[in-house]
């Protein structure tokens, strides 16, 4: 069980809507343009993926280079899947354009976010899974050891460089925070089960020290990551780190964490939605049905449970 978490007597249905505050955006895993490669125009034509974290070739997978992103359609569910191989530069493919790293991102300040809007209060809502069936491109681990099948178990990624991880918010004050799916085998010995992996709980303050395996606490909470599932993660300032966050998984009770916001960046003057695989040294492949972003509405209550400052909402989670 997790080392940093208390779990909250808040039950949440799985999110459809929010009567009283507002989707700000919604990627619905169905768009999945490359866009042009230096401005906001790729997916559903607001996404970048011009930054240091990427070297996307803009290809699906099973064209162009190994790995990619791309949208598929299987039974009911249309969904993006994103795919980091590991380092094909080791293999003979070169930059610009290797797919080493896969990593995307909305502009929320255009949305109408503010550049404190993680310390205000904000909730992420997404439905993801770990990537299992074809088409899936074998990996190319760095190092260049050899070509090998990809793990029919999946393969998750971990936190990296300053906070970012497959699913994660960016606040141009100062502060990222970020999501990632993950195998038993992805922790290195950290985990003793797969799982929903973020930032570390390192002290008060923005810092780089919040990845997986450096200092501070794990932040953990152990699920089949190989499964759709719903997530609902509020997000406050607060606590012994430097935010709160409530986690509700398929309309379960939520879980509460304290982490602590990473320093990582990769678009200044801006606030984002990032979502991809932005470590060289990592492979991993995701499937996103969604992935909404809702501000918090004005009336609030507030409630403090065990240390942990969380939000009980006044409005309930609706379905058209």
């Amino acid at each position: 069980m997790c080392k940093n978490c208390l779990v909250l007597p808040l039950v949440m249905g799985i999110f459809c809507g929010y009567a009283g505050g507002g989707i700000i955006y919604t990627y619905n895993g169905s768009a999945d343009a490359p866009g042009s490669g230096s401005a906001f125009d790729a997916l559903d034509g607001t996404w970048s993926h011009s930054n240091g974290s990427d070297e996307w070739d803009a290809t699906a997978i099973g064209l162009g280079r190994p790995g990619g992103a791309m949208s598929l359609t299987v039974g009911a569910d249309t969904f993006l899947r994103i795919q980091d191989t590991g380092d094909p530069r080791d293999y003979g493919m070169g930059d610009p354009g290797s797919n080493r790293k896969v990593y995307l991102a909305h502009d929320l300040t255009a949305d109408g976010l503010s550049d404190t809007f993680l310390n205000e209060g904000i909730t992420l809502a997404f439905r993801a899974r770990l990537s299992t069936s074809p088409p899936l491109d074998d990996l190319h681990p760095d190092g260049g050891g050899g070509i090998v099948p990809f793990p029919a178990s999946g393969d998750g990624y971990l936190i990296h460089d300053g906070g970012k991880g497959s699913i994660g918010l960016h606040q141009n004050a100062g502060g990222t925070i970020s999501f990632s799916l993950v195998t038993e085998a992805d922790g290195q010995g950290m985990l003793n089960s797969g799982g929903l992996i973020m930032n570390n709980m390192n002290g008060s303050a923005v810092t780089g020290d919040v990845d997986s395996g450096e200092a501070g606490a794990l932040n953990f909470l152990p699920l089949d990551p190989t499964v759709w599932h719903d997530f609902i993660i509020d997000i406050i300032a607060g606590g012994t780190g430097t935010h709160i966050v409530g986690i509700s998984v398929d309309g379960g009770p939520s879980v509460g964490f304290n982490l602590t916001a990473g320093s990582g960046n990769d678009y200044d003057g801006i606030n984002y939605l990032a979502i991809g695989q932005g470590s060289t040294g990592q492979s991993g492949a995701i499937d996103i049905d969604y992935v909404s972003v809702i501000p918090e509405p004005a009336t609030l209550a507030l409630l403090t449970l065990g240390g942990l400052l969380l939000r009980r909402r006044r409005q309930a989670y609706i379905c058209p």
